[in-house]
Order: C-alpha cells, then sequence, then structure tokens
C-alpha cells in the first residue's frame, strides 16, 4: 500500500460517522451499522498516525483547510461525479451523498484527536500497518451478519445494496476516476497525500465484505 494509505482510510471511517444522517428508514439502517465500528480504537490508530506520519498530518490539515472546500466544490460540479451521486440518490431513500462530505468536512475541522494512546498501539510504528490495524479493527463477521439481516428486513437498505454491488455502480465510479474535470482535484488530493485510488479500493472491499447477489434476491 501506498504512503498516503493512512490518510485516505481515515477520511472514509470519519465519514462513517456521518451516515446517520440520512433520512427516512435507511437511517435506521446504516446507525446500526455506525454501531459496529470500534470508533475509539480507531481514533487512538489515527492519532498515532497523526505523531509519526507527517504524510497523515499532512492530509487532515488540508482536509480541513478552505483550500479543500475549493478541491471538494470542483468534484462536485464534475459531470460524471454527478452521475454517481444521482446513481446513489435513485436507489438509496433519495439521500444526496454530496451532503454527507460537506458534513465530514465540517465534523473533521472541529475533530480533536487523542492525546493518549495504549502502549501497545504506540509500539507498532509501521507507518504501512494503519489499513491493516482499521481493517481488522471493524467485526467483518458482524458487519457480513447484519448485512444479510437487513438485506432480508429492509427494503431500502435492500435496494441501496443490491445498486452498490451491481458492475453499473463500479463502472460509474471508473468513468468519474477517469474523467478530465477530475483530474485537477485529484492530483491536487494526491499532492496532499489522499491516494483516491486506494479509497475507492477500501470502499468496494468493505462492500465486498456483504453476502452475494444472487438474480433470486
Amino acid at each position: 500500500m501506498a504512503f498516503s494509505t493512512s490518510a485516505s482510510l481515515f477520511l472514509l471511517v470519519s465519514a462513517i460517522s456521518c451516515l446517520a444522517l440520512v433520512s427516512g428508514d435507511l437511517r435506521a439502517d446504516l446507525r446500526d451499522f455506525v454501531a459496529l465500528v470500534p470508533r475509539r480504537r480507531i481514533g487512538f490508530i489515527a492519532a498515532r498516525y497523526y505523531i509519526f506520519d507527517p504524510k497523515f498530518r499532512q492530509a487532515v490539515e488540508f482536509v480541513r483547510s478552505d483550500e479543500f472546500t475549493t478541491t471538494w466544490q470542483q468534484v462536485r460540479a464534475a459531470p460524471d461525479f454527478a452521475d454517481v451521486v444521482n446513481y446513489l440518490t435513485e436507489n438509496g431513500s433519495g439521500y444526496d451523498i454530496t451532503t454527507l462530505v460537506d458534513s465530514l468536512i465540517n465534523r473533521l475541522r472541529t475533530y480533536q484527536l487523542s492525546r493518549t494512546v495504549p502502549v501497545e498501539l504506540m509500539l507498532r510504528r509501521d507507518l504501512t500497518t494503519f489499513l491493516r490495524d482499521v481493517l481488522q479493527s471493524l467485526p467483518r463477521t458482524r458487519i457480513y451478519s447484519l448485512m444479510s439481516q437487513k438485506m432480508r428486513q429492509s427494503a431500502e437498505f435492500a435496494k441501496l445494496y443490491k445498486a452498490v454491488r451491481n458492475k453499473e455502480f463500479k463502472e460509474l465510479v471508473q468513468r468519474a476516476r477517469r474523467s478530465r474535470q477530475l483530474q485537477a482535484p485529484i492530483k491536487k488530493l494526491a499532492q496532499k497525500s489522499i491516494n483516491v485510488d486506494e479509497l475507492i479500493q477500501v470502499v468496494f472491499e468493505i462492500i465486498s465484505w456483504g453476502p452475494q447477489i444472487t438474480s433470486t434476491q
């Protein structure tokens, strides 16, 4: 994994805490997933990387800056990115995911990293372990079980889950990733140690933890 994985995954984990903003029944479904995230432990891991990884600090400070807001507005304005947003909106109770990122920006600006870190985490200073640390901290089996349960019990969650597992979604994301309008903001993010490709990879990795979709579902 590249050096900037730690920053990219920190942004992803931070976004999880904003999911409860989704309206309607889907909000309750997603809150159940948020409850499974060991946010305290992940906060300690992020604090350790903030201490030892200068590129992680660079990424966090960038996200807290007005420059990131400008970069995000460029992303929002790209037609190919709008296609991804519209796809998720149509399959997610009409919720516009761009408001999630707006909320994430505001939260990260005021987020206080822990000033203390458990000794066992402080001793693990290999800068390539952040992704492994965080993914291993997530209760994969419980996430799978909850996804399976929601697929059976929640029509709205089932609709959204099928949409993000559909190859059309991945194609839309890849099209946006290659969009000419997005090359400048993606380059800016890379300069600030935020690797978009790795962030996309992590998102699809977590999505793959859920049950397979069959033709009868």
